[in-house]
This record gives C-alpha cells, sequence and structure tokens, in this order.
C-alpha cells in the first residue's frame, strides 16, 4: 500500500512538475520573443552576465538549505525555523556582497582597467548588478513551508505559484519596456517575479510562519551536511557560468547577447527536464534509500526512462533544426544564434544523467557530486581556453558544449560501484538519437519545401 502511495505521489508530482515547467517555458518563450523585438541584442548580453554574478554568490554560499529540509528525517519547528533564519541572514549578505562587486567594476572602469569592448567595461554593468542583488532579499525570506510541499511530492499549489508570479514578473517587464525599452526592463522584470514568489507562498500555502530561532547543534549539523554541497556549488558555477564569465571579458555585448539566446532556447529544454529531476527525482530516491535502499536502482531507471526519451530525441532534433527554428522565430538582427543553437544542442545528451547526481545525494554521498563537477570544470577550462585561441568564438562555444560529456565516464563509474548501473538500460534507449535526427531532416525538408 506504501508502494503504490509512493507511486501515486511520483507520477501525480511529476505531471504537476512538468505541466508547470513546460507553461513556464511558454511564458518565457513568448516573453523572449517579444522583448527581442523591443530590446537590442547587447542588453541581453548585460543582463546575462549580470545574472551570472549573482547567480554566483548565490551558489558561493550554497550550503544545502533546501536540501537538508528535504533529505534530513528531523522536521520539528526549532529546526526548521533555524534553517529559514540561516535562509533571511543569507540572502541580505548576497545582496551586500553584490553591491561591492559592483564597486570594484565601477572603479576598475573608472581606472580603465577593463578591456574597452568588453562586456564588463559597458557604463551599466555595474548598477545591474547591485539592483539585481536584491532578488536574493528576496528570495530569502521564502517559506520554508514552499520546500516542505517539495519534500512531500505535494507541488500543485507550489507549481501554480511559481507560474502566477512569472506572470506577473512577465507583465512588469513587458510594461516597463514598451515605455522605455532598456535592459532595466529585464531587471525590473526578475525582482517582481521573485518578489511574487515569496509574498504568494507566506499568504497562499497553508501552515505556520517561520520565525526567528538560533539553535547551535542544528547549525554544526547543516554545516556537516552542508560542505559538500558548498563545494559542489562553488564548482557548478564556475561550470555553468565560466562560458559567460570568459566570454564578457573576450567578445562584445552583442555576442555574449547571442550566446544568451541560444542559451536561453536550449536552457528550455533543460531546466523543463532539470527541474523534474530534482523536484521529483531527489525526494523520491531519498524516500526509496530511507525506506527501501535494495530497490534504488530500479527506482533510478524508472525514473530515468523519460528524461532519456525527451533528452536524446531533443538533442538530435535541435541539432539538425537550429537555423530553421531561429529564421521562423527572430528578425534578422539575431540570425547569428542559429549556429550557436546548434552547436550547444550536444550538451542536451547529458542532461540525463543528472539523475545520478540527485542519485548520490540521495544516498548522502555529496562528494562524489563535487568529483563529477571537478572533472567538468577542467575539462571546461581547458578545452576553453585551448579551442579559443586556436578558433576564436565559435571554439569556445564548441568546448562548452561537449565540455560537460566528460563526467559521463565517470558517472557510470560510480553507478556501477553502487550496484546501479544496468547497461542493458542505458544503451537500449540509444536509438531515440537516430529518430530525433530523422524528424529533424525531415522537418528541414517541409520547410524548404512548402513555407
Amino acid at each position: 500500500m506504501q508502494s503504490q502511495s509512493f507511486k501515486h505521489r511520483v507520477i501525480r508530482s511529476s505531471l504537476w512538475i512538468f505541466s508547470g515547467n513546460a507553461l513556464t517555458q511558454i511564458i518565457r518563450f513568448i516573453s523572449n520573443l517579444i522583448m527581442t523585438r523591443l530590446l537590442a541584442p547587447e542588453m541581453f548580453g548585460l543582463m546575462a552576465l549580470a545574472g551570472v554574478f549573482i547567480f554566483g554568490l548565490n551558489l558561493l554560499s550554497d550550503i544545502g538549505l533546501k536540501q537538508i529540509l528535504i533529505q534530513s528525517k528531523r522536521s520539528d519547528e526549532r529546526f526548521v525555523n533555524t534553517v529559514w533564519t540561516i535562509q533571511v541572514v543569507r540572502g541580505w549578505m548576497i545582496w551586500l556582497l553584490s553591491i561591492a562587486v559592483a564597486a570594484v567594476f565601477y572603479v576598475m572602469s573608472a581606472k580603465d582597467l577593463l578591456p574597452v569592448n568588453s562586456v564588463y567595461n559597458n557604463e551599466m554593468f555595474p548598477y545591474i548588478i547591485a539592483v539585481i542583488g536584491l532578488n536574493s532579499v528576496f528570495s530569502g525570506y521564502e517559506p520554508t513551508k514552499l520546500t516542505y510541499g517539495n519534500r512531500n511530492l505535494n507541488l500543485r499549489l507550489n507549481v501554480t505559484i511559481a507560474l502566477i508570479s512569472q506572470v506577473i514578473g512577465f507583465i512588469a517587464m513587458m510594461l516597463w519596456a514598451y515605455y522605455q525599452p532598456d535592459v532595466w526592463a529585464l531587471v525590473v522584470g526578475s525582482l517582481v517575479a521573485t518578489l511574487s514568489m515569496t509574498v504568494l507562498s507566506l499568504y497562499l500555502i497553508d501552515g505556520k510562519a517561520n520565525y526567528w530561532c538560533w539553535d547551535k547543534e542544528i547549525y554544526q549539523e547543516i554545516l556537516h551536511f552542508g560542505k559538500w554541497i558548498f563545494v559542489s556549488s562553488i564548482m557548478g558555477f564556475l561550470v555553468m557560468s565560466s562560458d559567460k564569465l570568459m566570454l564578457g571579458g573576450l567578445v562584445d555585448a552583442k555576442s555574449l547577447g547571442y550566446f544568451a539566446i541560444a542559451g536561453l532556447l536550449v536552457g528550455a529544454v533543460v531546466q523543463l527536464i532539470g527541474s523534474l529531476i530534482h523536484t521529483v527525482g531527489f525526494p523520491a530516491l531519498s524516500e526509496t534509500f530511507r525506506e527501501n535502499p535494495n530497490a534504488l536502482g530500479k527506482v533510478f531507471y524508472k525514473l530515468r526512462l523519460p528524461f532519456d526519451l525527451i533528452l536524446m530525441f531533443s538533442c538530435s532534433f535541435l541539432f539538425v533544426t537550429a537555423d530553421m527554428v531561429v529564421d521562423i522565430l527572430y528578425d534578422a538582427r539575431y540570425q547569428s544564434v542559429g549556429w550557436i543553437l546548434q552547436i550547444l544542442s550536444i550538451s542536451l545528451f547529458e542532461v540525463r544523467y543528472r539523475l545520478a547526481g540527485e542519485c548520490f545525494l540521495a544516498m548522502g554521498k555529496p562528494k562524489l557530486q563535487s568529483s563529477l563537477i571537478l572533472v567538468n570544470l577542467v575539462c571546461l577550462y581547458v578545452f576553453g581556453f585551448s579551442m579559443y585561441y586556436m578558433f576564436g568564438f565559435k571554439g569556445l562555444v564548441w568546448a562548452v558544449a561537449c565540455s560537460a560529456l566528460s563526467t559521463i565516464p565517470l558517472i557510470l563509474f560510480y553507478l556501477r560501484k553502487y550496484n546501479i548501473l544496468d547497461w542493458k538500460k542505458e544503451l537500449v534507449v540509444l536509438p531515440v538519437l537516430v529518430l530525433g535526427y530523422m524528424a529533424g531532416m525531415a522537418t528541414n525538408f517541409i520547410y524548404d519545401k512548402f513555407i
């Protein structure tokens, strides 16, 4: 009976997350189409690079607060509210750090210490970093009852709140851009969406409100759990953001804008599947490991099968149709996005293995996840700089797309070590790549012939 209940909750949660994220990507997609017609490409480059720094400050201070709420057997008020207190303090610290980072860039620009044509030297860049850092303050007050909805695989209200918040942010961004078409439209939209998420969570989710609480023993427990999350987050930030960090100093804002838009299109698939992997996969695997660890491998591959089918088809289909997609969606100013999108689509093949990282975390072995990120990081920097100096911008894009694949052998090694690996289930889905490629060729033929 418990197994049936668990299966039902996993399926129900998966449907909510998939539906919610599908709608999220649709909203983002529509938003992107509208904003690319209202704003110039360089504005997307500025926002993308500023977002990297705020994202970095968040990850560099990440000690796994939400993960420990989901993974830990404790759920008493003192534990929960100590976690929330740390979360609030962390949010304010991140904003103060963002102001400090903005000040550094302002001074360096004033003293001509930055590359003249780089994004870093743009006069608006420091101000964007300082203001967008407020997102961390807003999200810091997010109630823990939102996270417990994820832990219990009861996600209907969580998904609804996220969608409403995104729509509110989109409306604010569109209105600003309509009357004042500048980069601040993107900043305001982001801030309004984050603030809406926190406010709606506070008032729409049932449960006790959080309050200030401090317990030294609980803090030590959080640090013990979070030390490898912290290491993983540092390396994860460098892996996910090194492309933009490098490009910010090597190319102008327009080129970075092209890269950011291509990344957004690929990211639509990554976000859709990645959020399912994390929001449903991690709690499901954690519960399996707590109650029936011998079933972990079986549950792992059952969860991964739909991810494999979607990601492998999308990988080869998007590789073939990238130019067509950009030609349909954007005007002539954005045609350079096509070849970047084609190359970045290769990285979708790796996303299917992210469930393994969630599995290792559910097993209480975050150190394994850290080693995977380290391998990815080394390959990205070695191949990234080498390919850029040999082949320029295009070489770096190829390095970004292919570096993530370097972790796959190590993931398979760990899965085998802990008796999870099933070679038959790993190989049986590979023909889906061929199906995606053929579907892409057919789509291109129809587009060229009849449209």
